[in-house]
């Protein structure tokens, strides 16, 4: 017999097993999946490094330093970020703590600005990254409270009002909020965010006395597409570039990053979090004992990133490839004619409108059981894409596509879309 939240956690969905993927040649009847953000393109390149550089010392056999990151691998990031972020002041390494993965760090940072019993929340604008409602929420027990802040137009200076807008909604429902978080650069839309209005975002957070927290986990994942005469793409800005005086208390706005996307390093299992204040980072510390990461991961991510004469290389060549494969992607979609987001220069995903193509003659107009229902085709064509309605959208019909996957496999699971679904 299990307690009633094990009976839960039981009928949860997760990953477990053979994935059954396709290849062309060993398993041309398998699943293409569109649906995990990783950059497969540079799975070689980064492999090639980690086998060259796998020699460890007896003290990866160890506990070691504890839970939160060695001095090792914090002093590297610390580098890092200070190398490609442009921190307004140098990022110190004791601002940094490790776990094991920034969906950790998202809990983590639930867990320690929102008390349940006391109905507090955390604001997030729509679309959005669509496992937030699990990472923050699942084992928490909190609520999150979602804005409507425009379909693919949220990073002009009108998303601030709309965030205001929000909360107080919220707090005439009798609700708190604790916490603003962002995707920076954005997902699904693939855009970042222009330095005036996080700046305009920082200030709303400092007027609400909220922490805001931007997960950059995309940071250095660009591209830019010279082509769009009519585009104007935005470049990255970290919050952490911005100078907080006259604008807001530098201890309520914090940094997720990781291993993950910037290094198509979804292995290693490294994420962290850069906070300049002392009570949230030892908080977060003290949780990080239930997701440390490993010596062996942390070992050769200190190595890699101490690399940065490499590192610099690997990312031109990661962005290079992402343009590549982003133009490949629109250019089969425009051909098969399905709508897409534009606008974006970062990231992993295209964001579909495949309002056009909803079966909504099968479900008597439901929109979101017609987006159901196109997903299930999907599925049974052999392709797994995640859904509008998972990531918030505001209407029926999206679809987040992952681009960055091998030119066979993408051109194959585009194909399946277009012809196999039905």
């Amino acid at each position: 017999m299990l307690s009633e939240r094990g009976a839960k956690w039981a009928g949860m969905r997760f990953a477990h097993g053979d994935l059954n993927a396709y290849h062309p040649v060993n398993n041309p009847n398998g699943i293409v999946s569109f649906s995990n953000a990783e950059n497969w393109l540079v799975h070689e390149d980064l492999t090639q490094f980690i086998n060259e550089h796998s020699q460890f010392g007896e003290e990866c056999c160890a506990y070691g330093e504890g839970y939160t990151g060695t001095v090792r691998l914090r002093t590297a990031m610390a580098k890092h970020l200070n190398a490609h972020f442009d921190p307004v002041q140098d990022i110190d390494p004791e601002e940094i703590t490790f776990a094991a993965g920034v969906t950790a760090l998202n809990e983590a940072c639930a867990e320690i600005t929102c008390d349940p019993d006391k109905q507090e929340s955390i604001l997030l604008g729509k679309p959005i990254y669509g496992a937030f409602s699990r990472d923050l929420c699942r084992r928490t027990g909190i609520t999150l409270e979602y804005v409507e802040v425009g379909d693919t137009d949220q990073f002009s200076l009108d998303c601030v009002a709309a965030y205001e807008a929000g909360f107080d909604a919220a707090k005439a429902r009798g609700i708190t909020i604790r916490a603003l978080i962002i995707c920076n650069p954005h997902n699904p839309l693939g855009q970042c965010y222009p330095r005036e209005t996080l700046v305009g975002l920082m200030r709303l957070c400092a007027s609400k006395g909220i922490h805001l927290i931007s997960d950059e986990i995309y940071a250095l994942s660009l591209y830019s597409i010279y082509d769009r005469d009519s585009e104007k793409f935005t470049k990255f800005t970290s919050v952490r570039a911005i100078d907080p005086t006259g604008i807001i208390d530098p201890n309520q706005v914090h940094v997720l990053y990781g291993m993950s996307k910037d290094f198509g390093a979804c292995g290693m299992r490294l994420g962290c979090l850069i906070s300049q204040n002392d009570e949230f980072t030892r908080a977060t510390r003290a949780i990080c004992r239930f997701s440390s990461p490993s010596q062996y991961s942390m070992d050769l991510a200190a190595k890699l990133l101490e690399d940065q004469e490499y590192v610099t290389k690997f990312l031109e060549r990661s962005q290079t490839l992402l343009l590549h494969s982003r133009v490949l992607a629109e250019h089969l979609l425009v051909r098969a004619g399905i709508l897409f987001h534009e606008k974006g220069n970062a990231g992993f995903f295209i964001w579909l409108d495949l309002a056009p193509y909803l079966p909504l003659e099968d479900t008597n107009g439901d929109g979101w059981e017609a987006e159901r229902l196109l997903s299930q085709r999907f599925n049974r064509a052999g392709v797994i894409m995640a859904t509008g309605e998972a990531y918030h959208a505001p209407s029926p019909g999206r679809f987040r596509l992952i681009f960055c996957l091998k030119e066979e496999v993408l051109r194959e699971g585009i194909r399946r879309l277009v012809f196999d679904h039905r």
